[in-house]
């Protein structure tokens, strides 16, 4: 059978940056209904999203085996994603201490988070790292595209404001958020899919909608944020830290080369069937 044509792809190839931030806007046309006011709207955003990946998945194909297939096996897949758990606890504790721990559970908030896991995932991470690891041409390319992804992922929380979110509350929300950014942009890196970061990020923002009092059936803080201490702002400082040192050891300078042979494997014109990162089972033909 004949081998598909791979296409090409200057804007990638002569401005990587570029062609990664683009990827942004491109996943924010699937918002383009608006802010989702329900759950209808959520699913549609949810499964915007995943055709917007497959259509990622398909334009780069045969060259890249696309942002689902994980390349480690589900334990590491595991031990990377456990790394959101320290958003999950510090999310929790936060919300028992300051805003009276609350359990309002309902479908509305379970759809809004698998919107946020989905349609977050793709907007910053899924389409946009994958590029960065192939055509970025730089020392330490991971480190690259965490910083980029979560540069971007964070400070574009504020835009919560003009849907009324409390002003002070969402800078810290874009904070924690920007910090969230480099454990979501390691576990992708680590695992080769997109799918763990998902799910990840859908169960914390679950767990908060549901516990945060403050929170409304939108998704949005509204409280007033004139009624915490100090002590407040020194917990939200050390979870958020907590969590940029977590996603620098995922990404750290001893995982480089695992990293980058993962993302070889990826971006391989070869086919690799059920193929799972192993360096001694890797020849130059399936380097980039």
């Amino acid at each position: 059978m004949e081998n598909k044509k791979v296409r090409k792809h200057s804007l990638c190839e002569k401005n990587a940056v570029i062609a990664m931030i683009l990827t942004v806007p491109l996943g924010l046309l699937t918002q383009l209904s608006g802010q989702p006011q329900g759950v209808v709207s959520a699913l549609i955003v949810s499964a915007l999203s995943l055709v917007l990946l497959i259509i990622y998945n398909k334009w780069f194909s045969p060259e890249f085996d696309g942002v689902f297939k994980a390349h480690v096996p589900v334990k590491e897949i595991l031990m990377v994603s456990s790394a959101m758990a320290i958003l999950i606890i510090g999310c929790i504790i936060i919300n028992a201490i300051y805003s009276g721990l609350a359990f309002k559970p309902s479908v509305s908030f379970v759809c809004l988070a698998l919107m946020a896991g989905i349609s977050e995932e793709t907007i910053f991470r899924a389409m946009l790292i994958p590029i960065g690891m192939r055509y970025l041409k730089v020392k330490n390319r991971a480190v690259t595209v965490v910083i980029i992804s979560s540069v971007i992922f964070g400070p574009l929380h504020l835009t919560n404001i003009l849907v009324g979110a409390d002003p002070v509350m969402t800078l810290i929300q874009a904070f924690m958020a920007t910090c969230g950014g480099f454990v979501l942009a390691g576990i992708y890196l680590r695992t080769g899919s997109v799918i763990p970061g998902m799910i990840a990020h859908a169960v914390y923002d679950f767990i908060n909608f549901v516990t945060d009092p403050t929170i409304n059936e939108k998704g949005v803080v509204v409280s007033d944020s004139g009624n915490v201490g100090i002590s407040y702002y020194v917990i939200i400082l050390a979870v958020s830290v907590t969590l940029l040192v977590a996603g620098c050891y995922l990404i750290r300078k001893t995982k480089q080369e695992t990293i980058e042979n993962i993302w070889k494997i990826k971006w391989s014109n070869k086919k690799v069937k059920d193929c799972y990162f192993d360096p001694c089972a890797m020849d130059d033909n399936m380097r980039p």
